[in-house]
Order: structure tokens, then sequence, then C-alpha cells
């Protein structure tokens, strides 16, 4: 719903952002692309193997790739201009609803890219410190077979 929303606020006030005339177009393509990939992962689950599922596959990745591009240009976008003026006619003038909800957009997808690249990086961590751990007791040495302790002390041990 959000992204409609972005695609509705980037329509209705296409040329209100004198400031930077971008943001209402971020907006739109931002909103439109992010409903395309929900569209998409929608029919991947749908067509869970074949041709349709790789196509999907393939294309949101491409979306993604682009969406990722686009919320750095919308960031060059819209944060340089912060803050814009809300009065109109002046030069730095710029639609508030739409300055805010592009700004509180951009703003959240970055704190949420940097939160789920933080959890990513703890969890890979975390599974290369268990596997490292859990290496050490499976490798076998001279008293051990694949991991078993042998209950029989070693032949030159009597």
């Amino acid at each position: 719903m959000v992204m409609i929303a972005a695609i509705g606020l980037g329509a209705t006030h296409l040329g209100r952002c004198p400031v930077q005339p971008n943001i209402p177009i971020y907006l739109i393509v931002l909103g439109g692309a992010s409903v395309l990939s929900l569209s998409l992962t929608y029919t991947r689950t749908i067509w869970e193997e074949g041709f349709v599922c790789i196509l999907c596959s393939t294309c949101m990745t491409v979306l993604h790739l682009f969406t990722f591009g686009w919320i750095i240009a919308g960031t060059t976008w819209v944060y340089p201009v912060y803050p814009p003026s809300y009065t109109h006619g002046e030069p730095r003038y710029c639609q508030k609803t739409t300055f805010q909800f592009a700004f509180a957009i951009t703003t959240l997808l970055w704190v949420t890219m940097a939160l789920m690249f933080t959890c990513g990086f703890c969890f890979t961590l975390l599974t290369c410190c268990k596997t490292v751990i859990a290496r050490r007791r499976l490798i076998p040495n001279r008293n051990t077979f694949y991991g078993a302790v042998s209950e029989e002390p070693p032949a030159g041990d009597v």
C-alpha cells in the first residue's frame, strides 16, 4: 500500500517540486518497480517450476538491481535539497507532502537495507563460528574413529 501511495503522490504532484523535479518521478518509478516486483513474486509462487518460474526469477533479479540503483539516484535527488521551502513561489519550493513522503521512504529504505545487511552479517558470522566449533569436535584423531571416542586404550598405552 505504501508503494501505491508513492505512485499516487508522485503522479498528483508531478510538476510541483521545482527545486528538484525528479522527486515525483522517483516516487512513481519506485512504487511501480515495487508493485511489479511483488506481482512477479506471486507469479513465481504460483508456477513453482519451469520456464515461467525461471523467467520471473530472472526478471526479479534485474528489477531488484534496478531498484537499488534507483534508490541511490533518488537519494541524490532528495537529500541535497533538504530542507526545501514549502511556500509556493519561492525558488526552493517543493510540495510538502510529496517531499516529506520521499524523504521518509528513502530514509526507511536505507535503514531497512542497513539492518538487513547487519543481521545477515551477524547470521553468517554465527554460522561460521558454529561450523568451526562443530568441526573441531568431528575431526578424527588417532584416538577416535570419525568422531566416535574409543573405549579401549590405544595399542601402545598398556
